[in-house]
């Protein structure tokens, strides 16, 4: 039960970090800006994008255009194609620095003297998960608002479709969020973590894109990747979806385990 309150402390604490230092304001602020560049040049243009790209997409018989054309809610298909791809890239940065930091200045041996190192690790990787479920939250009111305000009569579809965008993006950003966590007990800055991401993924691709070619049996092996379900989420718009959460679900509680593993035996 400590270890509970612990937790949901520390993660608290994250979340109000972010939310009221002038670091963490910047960066949600950054992040608004550029959201909104994307309201104002793809997502407000959406009826017509759609209504093009459904032409496109009968005659070049593309899965994924024939899709986004079947939202009810126009602006919330292009949301949710732009955000499958996006939002993993912010996750990689931002969730980079979860305790990287501390340690190289030493706080994080001062904050085990207080919890676990299991409850900050863990503390740690929720606080990111619900910073990003905000900002995830704050975009789709965007999209909600451009959509209510081209036709009030979608408000309830607009409401279902964000809801339904908010719960899957979580899914596909956990295990991000908990490889980042483990990538950054190695780091000594946000950075480096970053770096480290960079390179683990590039010799991780080419390791087993050569393996998967000599012997095609091994293809299963991408499914390490987070984000490896995505290809098939795109043509998702409804909750069958949640046929694809096992791969992130397991690949969750994989990098938990050997963040906690790793937590509880790294010197700090």
């Amino acid at each position: 039960m400590t270890t509970l309150r612990n937790i949901t402390l520390i993660a608290a604490t994250e979340l109000t970090r972010v939310l009221i230092t002038r670091r963490g304001l910047l960066s949600l602020l950054a992040f608004a800006l550029i959201w909104l560049l994307i309201v104002a040049t793809l997502i407000k243009q959406a009826p017509a994008l759609v209504q093009n790209g459904a032409t496109v997409g009968s005659l070049l018989g593309s899965e994924t255009i024939l899709s986004i054309a079947q939202w009810r809610v126009a602006e919330f298909g292009i949301h949710w194609i732009i955000a499958l791809y996006v939002f993993p890239l912010c996750c990689v940065l931002y969730a980079a620095d979860q305790t990287a930091s501390d340690k190289t200045r030493g706080t994080l041996k001062l904050l085990t003297l207080h919890t676990s190192r299991s409850s900050l690790f863990l503390g740690r990787f929720f606080g990111m998960l619900a910073v990003q479920s905000v900002v995830i939250a704050f975009t789709l009111l965007c999209t909600l608002v451009v959509a209510v305000s081209r036709d009030a009569s979608l408000l309830q579809d607009s409401l279902f479709n964000g809801f339904f965008i908010w719960i899957n993006l979580i899914i596909v950003l956990a295990p991000y969020t908990a490889l980042m966590a483990i990538i950054s007990l190695f780091a000594k800055s946000g950075m480096q973590a970053i770096s480290y991401a960079s390179i683990l993924w590039i010799i991780l691709l080419f390791s087993i894109s050569w393996v998967s070619n000599r012997y095609p049996e091994a293809a299963a092996l991408k499914t390490i990747f987070p984000g490896s379900q995505i290809g098939s989420l795109v043509t998702h718009r409804d909750w069958s979806s949640l046929g694809t959460i096992t791969v992130p679900a397991i690949q969750t509680l994989l990098f938990l385990a050997i963040g906690l593993f790793t937590m509880r035996r790294i010197d700090l």
